[in-house]
């Protein structure tokens, strides 16, 4: 335990540093991290049950903790898995869009080759539109900027669009619009784009994190504004990294919100306090008459480990 809780404190102090060498330490304060996480719980479990049946102390506390740790850390090292969900609209018939949220590029192992293989698996796809809605990197603009080139390779004839979540200000803001816009994204803040599908239109709405205002003076994540137009249409999407945003929307409405952040609880039991914050931890939900999606995250954040919830690639068919 007092090596674990040295650990944590020397693993952050690692990764401020640029020396590779020290990058084990980095993983060890992770690691132990999540460790941590499933003794807490675990014996939590054994307080309650001494309570209800008085015993000495049961080292099965470890040994859970661990087993669940180890099975923990190889889910959340295994690749992100293609997840299909179908949709209905008549007019949509066809319409294929990949989904990827909180890459969170640049912790641990989540790298230029493993965002590589990201990029293979939304290609084969072949999808109309792919969304990226947040957490994009996991550190400061000029250490990570380049580590983001392979989305270059993305489908060139798929319509691309991207909105910041909270990590991109938590470091730093950078001019994370204008590298996107480098690598053919159409950043979505307060705006809308009209997309021509065969014969209807769709409106491709986006924010930023609805917490812009505590990094960026005088920054809002505005919904309504998002989404207001003039033209006809006949289905809405809106891009907003955190789900709550359903609840930032007072005079317009949409069909669809695509969003992140809560990346699926990750690990549990932390699922329970993301839940106090979030009206959705994963999948859909109707809000409103609105169908609110939570994107369980195609990276990860902290320990690398996920228990009860899965890293994703997310593709939307519409029937």
């Amino acid at each position: 335990l007092a090596l674990g809780l040295i650990s944590m404190p020397l693993g952050f102090f690692a990764s401020l540093s640029k020396n590779k060498n020290l990058s084990f330490l980095t993983w060890c304060g992770y690691v132990w991290m999540g460790l941590f996480n499933f003794l807490f719980f675990f014996s939590l479990v054994e307080l309650l049950m001494t309570s209800f049946y008085p015993h000495p102390y049961s080292y099965w506390i470890i040994l859970a903790s661990f087993i669940v740790g180890i099975w923990s850390l190889y889910r959340g090292l295994c690749a992100p898995v293609l997840v299909l969900h179908k949709l209905h609209h008549e007019k949509l018939n066809g319409l294929k869009l990949v989904q990827i949220s909180d890459l969170h590029i640049g912790m641990l192992h989540l790298n230029e080759t493993w965002l590589s293989k990201v990029v293979d698996t939304i290609n084969l796809t072949n999808p109309d539109i792919i969304v990226i809605t947040g957490d994009l990197v996991e550190g400061e603009f000029n250490s990570n900027a380049a580590k983001i080139n392979v989305l270059k390779n993305l489908n060139n004839t798929s319509k691309k669009y991207y909105i910041t979540g909270n990590h991109e200000y938590i470091h730093g803001a950078g001019p994370w619009e204008s590298k996107l816009k480098e690598l053919g994204f159409t950043t979505l803040h307060n705006q809308n784009e009209i997309i021509k599908f065969n014969n209807s239109n769709i409106l491709m709405a986006g924010v930023p994190d609805r917490t812009i205002g505590r990094f960026i003076k005088n920054k809002k994540s505005l919904p309504d504004i998002a989404l207001k137009t003039d033209h006809s249409t006949d289905y809405k999407i809106l891009l907003s990294h955190q789900p709550s945003s359903v609840f930032d929307l007072k005079t317009e409405t949409c069909d669809l919100i695509l969003s992140g952040h809560t990346h699926g609880g990750q690990i549990f039991p932390f699922h329970v306090l993301v839940r106090l914050f979030q009206p959705v931890l994963a999948g859909f939900k109707t809000i409103n008459n609105i169908k609110v999606f939570a994107h369980q995250g195609t990276g990860l954040w902290g320990p690398p480990m996920r228990w009860f919830s899965r890293s994703e690639i997310v593709l939307f068919v519409w029937s």
